[in-house]
């Protein structure tokens, strides 16, 4: 596949061809695109909504969704709060008023998004927030329309969400995100503390992973939540992050030859990893929305899982979420730069919150995001 000279191109598009592997040796052969787009939809419910929103539809409609992207449902799993599908490429989860949709490789999903507004009007809701957001390909001259350049992601969205706005987190010649939101939310100021802003969001992303891990991630056979899988959460200590005691359900895939992905859930909260663990591409990324006063020690048992030579945290906070109210009121979250040097490391043995054998690397901060998108509402990037 040729790519056009750059002259051709917009100041968008530019942007995007900046991939995020580094070191990237076409002589290689395939790499797999590991960072995911992702989409998020929140509806608001009027007094003729279906009462169980989302819910109300059958798994056949969430098959649509994923095929119209070029993905399929392969593992699910539910609870009375959310409807958990692992995919081809990542994962859906659905509750009654949302869906989060995560997609990776080369997948569209941009091309579910008139499948999920014919939803919303089957239910008979409206559309409340809308986000969509990816970390910089890492392959972008492989990516299919409309995701081939940040214009036309931008473009297509505002097809279906006129108002909508897009932002660019971090330096566009590095680590950034492109975002895009839509916000309809209807306010109260008259209220101190409101019900529907209290979402949370973190998300990793892991770039060049420890070979000693990504061993456990190839197999020459399709497995999916059985005793094979169990062996290799326990050999890479990824059960660690799903501790079954605690209430988490879960489900998990291995791919074959490679790759591996696991969502878990555990009332209204969710946890999903996935993994590409090819040497010459290894990625990793984690999503929770697990609310917290500070996320430290949830980055830190991921990072001791992956040993990453780099890493980016983005936190999405609502105003009235524990993590936002932390960081309105101007107190750290644990996603900040100082948490992940050695001497904080020395300091925390010091005080007995860490052992001085615990696998620490000694990471130094290239870049730092704050935006505030909508009133009360932050991106940070690290």
């Amino acid at each position: 596949m040729s790519v056009s000279s750059p002259s051709t191109k917009d100041p968008l598009t530019l942007m995007a061809m900046w991939g995020s592997m580094r070191g990237y040796n076409p002589e290689q052969g395939f790499s797999f695109e590991g960072p995911e787009k992702r989409l998020e939809i929140i509806v608001r419910f009027l007094d003729e909504t279906n009462k169980d929103g989302f819910f109300s539809f059958e798994d056949a409609a969430w098959e649509k969704v994923v095929g119209a992207l070029n993905a399929q449902i392969v593992s699910r799993e539910s609870n009375e709060f959310i409807k958990s599908y692992v995919l081809t490429e990542s994962s859906l989860f659905v509750m009654k008023n949302k869906i989060i949709l995560i997609t990776c490789g080369t997948t569209t999903l941009l091309h579910s998004v008139p499948d999920i507004l014919e939803l919303i009007s089957c239910m008979r809701a409206e559309l409340e927030w809308v986000s969509f957001m990816h970390k910089n390909y890492s392959f972008p001259w492989e990516q299919k329309g409309p995701h081939t350049s940040l214009s036309e992601e931008f473009n297509h969205l505002k097809a279906h969400f006129p108002t909508g706005r897009p932002y660019i987190l971090g330096p566009v010649d590095s680590d950034h995100y492109f975002f895009f939101c839509y916000d309809d939310i209807i306010r109260d100021t008259s209220k101190l503390d409101t019900g529907y802003e209290t979402d949370a969001q973190m998300s990793m992303t892991m770039y060049g992973l420890d070979p000693n891990q990504t061993q456990y991630w190839f197999n020459d056979k399709f497995e999916c939540t059985n005793e094979v899988t169990a062996a290799i959460r326990e050999h890479t200590h990824l059960c660690q992050l799903f501790p079954s005691e605690a209430g988490w359900k879960l489900h998990d895939l291995q791919f074959e030859p490679c790759g591996y992905s696991i969502n878990s859930i555990n009332g209204a909260n969710y946890q999903t990893i996935h993994i590409t663990p090819e040497s010459h591409c290894s990625f990793a990324s984690y999503e929770t929305n697990k609310d917290a006063d500070n996320y430290f020690a949830t980055v830190r048992n991921v990072l001791r899982v992956f040993r990453p030579q780099r890493f980016t945290v983005i936190v999405v906070v609502d105003p009235f979420s524990k993590i936002g109210k932390t960081f309105h009121a101007g107190q750290s979250i644990g996603v900040e730069p100082p948490y992940f040097t050695q001497k904080s490391h020395e300091e925390r043995v010091a005080k007995g919150e860490e052992r001085e054998s615990d696998a620490f690397i000694d990471y130094c901060v290239l870049h730092r995001t704050v935006n505030e998108f909508s009133p009360g509402y932050a991106a940070m990037k690290d």
